[in-house]
């Protein structure tokens, strides 16, 4: 059965006003969700709490519709995968030891490893191209087959749900392309619910199902690209005039800033 995530009037402050105010949503089952919005809007908290990282001051966010603070830390993370925004591994850690720790929601006391686990992060490395690389200094890799090998990781713990906090930073324009590509193709084979949170907005135009636009700790608007991406909308996002295009080949919203 696939997994339902939602929030119920979320909110969550750091101290200095509401970082979050009153979100309610109901995450696509089975689809990507891209997150917008300008700096400082809530995006990367939103996740935290999807991600049950952090325990939000009101409302709630829940799993099959029971709130994830009262579930079972391991039972969230065998339901749930993040890979948060700028991840760093040790020094010298090798690809398939990174992929590896995936698996550790999976493990016990009295079965620290087995033949499954060894199966499913060697399907993870092929899944991202990185079975050749298995055994190279993640220090090794370029940006892009380092952040491939991250998604292999919470592949790895082999969720249901990913949660992927800007996937695309400090990546040059071929390696963001092509991790989203990635993100959209291990969506469509594992049938995943995918929520990420980008700056792009033509990104996440052309990537995703589902566009979420948050500002200001609310959301702004919600649905499908062609109904988020709108000249009236960029500028209640953004504070951006804009030119929104149809593009010729995918037929999707463009926007050119003006």
């Amino acid at each position: 059965m696939t997994s339902q995530l939602v929030t119920r009037d979320l909110e969550f402050s750091y101290g200095n006003g509401p970082v979050l105010d009153g979100i309610t949503l109901d995450i696509p089952s089975g689809k990507v969700t891209a997150i917008v919005g300008p700096n400082a809007c809530g995006k990367s908290t939103l996740l935290r709490c999807l991600a049950r990282l952090i325990v939000p001051k009101s409302g709630e966010a829940l799993l099959n519709g029971t709130p994830l603070h009262r579930q079972n830390t391991r039972a969230v993370a065998r339901a749930i995968a993040l890979l948060p925004q700028s991840a760093e591994a040790p020094p010298g850690m090798r690809v398939i030891d990174l992929v590896a720790r995936g698996r550790t929601p999976h493990q016990n006391p009295l079965q620290q490893w087995s033949d499954r686990a060894e199966r499913v992060v060697r399907e993870a490395l092929t899944q991202v191209g990185l079975e050749d690389e298995a055994d190279r200094p993640l220090s090794d890799l370029s940006g892009g087959q380092r952040q491939r090998a991250w998604i292999a990781m919470v592949l790895a713990q082999d969720t249901g749900i990913l949660l992927l906090d800007e996937p695309t930073t400090f990546l040059d324009l071929h390696y963001q392309i092509g991790t989203l590509k990635l993100v959209r193709q291990l969506q469509q084979e594992r049938d995943l619910t995918v929520v990420m949170v980008l700056h792009d907005i033509n990104l996440a135009a052309r990537f995703a199902d589902h566009i979420i636009a948050l500002r200001g700790g609310g959301i702004v608007c919600q649905g499908t690209p062609k109904e988020v991406v709108t000249k009236a909308n960029i500028f209640a996002i953004y504070d951006l005039q804009s030119q929104v295009i149809t593009g010729p080949i995918d037929d999707l919203p463009h926007v050119i800033p003006l």
